[in-house]
């Protein structure tokens, strides 16, 4: 697959604080859930679970972030859900197969011709057009530009956080989800970090395009960390999990000012941004 041509990397420091009890769940033993740690007993919050809570918050502002061409109709095609992915592929068919035999529609012919290429589409004998169509809309997908689908791989990436917190074991009661109603004898603890704790987390990544819809929801969801805080691991409906963010440090290096790559090489010890000055500056064109 193809690579795309990226303008800046970054390295984001995030200093974050517990609101509540934080709980990465490990093993299970009994009516106890374990908390995850690392040998020496100190709690783990892996770099897969920061990915999927980031992703959780993209992918509810993604609807609202400004998009034009491919990157729209992915965002669109996202809006419409299991049920109406079907339905909206199918509208879009017709058009897409006239670009893939060369016509101008709402797909430029060429830009087709090239990500069906990457792809590797165009090397398998009797092309499936809505099959093609799906990927390329994927390929343009803002979430996925971020965080990854099955057609390429993300630009961010998370590092695995370790919390060195005390901790103690909150009692929880079981819930018959159909009556909503308490389980008799249905006693259990899960096993958490004290609130207060504090949690840093490195996030490193690529920007393609400033002013792009990618840099535009990766501003907003930053933004919306910055406000509201984000909730990581188990139990997040009963108030767990929750970590305000205290402090921001953002390091940016773009590739056309570093031809020699010495500032890359010093990433974190260029000057670094807030959060909302680095928002600004993902969407600025």
């Amino acid at each position: 697959m193809g690579r795309a041509q990226f303008q800046a990397k970054f390295a984001a420091i995030l200093a974050f604080e517990a609101r509540g009890p934080l709980h990465v769940g490990g093993r299970r033993e009994g009516n106890v859930l374990y908390a995850l740690r690392l040998p020496d007993g100190r709690l783990l919050v892996p770099g897969s679970t920061w990915k999927g809570a980031f992703r959780s918050i993209a992918e509810k502002l993604a609807p609202s972030i400004p998009a034009t061409g491919p990157e729209k109709l992915a965002l669109e095609l996202a809006a419409a859900g299991e049920r109406g992915r079907d339905a909206y592929l199918e509208k879009l068919r017709g058009d897409f197969e006239a670009a893939l035999k060369g016509a101008a529609t709402r797909f430029d012919p060429a830009d087709v011709k090239r990500v069906v290429g990457e792809l590797g589409l165009d090397r398998e004998a009797g092309i499936d057009a809505r099959e093609a169509l799906e990927q390329y809309l994927e390929y343009y997908c803002p979430v996925g530009k971020l965080f990854g689908n099955r057609v390429r791989a993300g630009s961010l990436k998370f590092a695995d956080s370790v919390v060195e917190a005390p901790t103690f074991r909150k009692p929880g009661v079981g819930i018959d989800r159909k009556t909503g109603t308490v389980k008799e004898g249905v006693l259990y603890f899960v096993e958490a970090g004290d609130p207060g704790a504090p949690v840093k987390l490195l996030m490193v990544g690529e920007v393609d395009e400033r002013g792009s819809a990618a840099s535009r929801l990766l501003a907003s969801t930053l933004l919306y960390v910055k406000e509201l805080g984000v909730a990581v691991g188990g139990k997040k409906s009963t108030g767990m999990g929750l970590l305000e963010l205290r402090d921001a440090r953002i390091h940016v290096v773009e590739y056309a000012a570093d031809k020699g790559g010495a500032m890359l090489a010093q990433l974190l010890k260029t000057k670094p941004m807030g959060v909302e000055e680095f928002a600004a500056w993902l969407e600025a064109r």
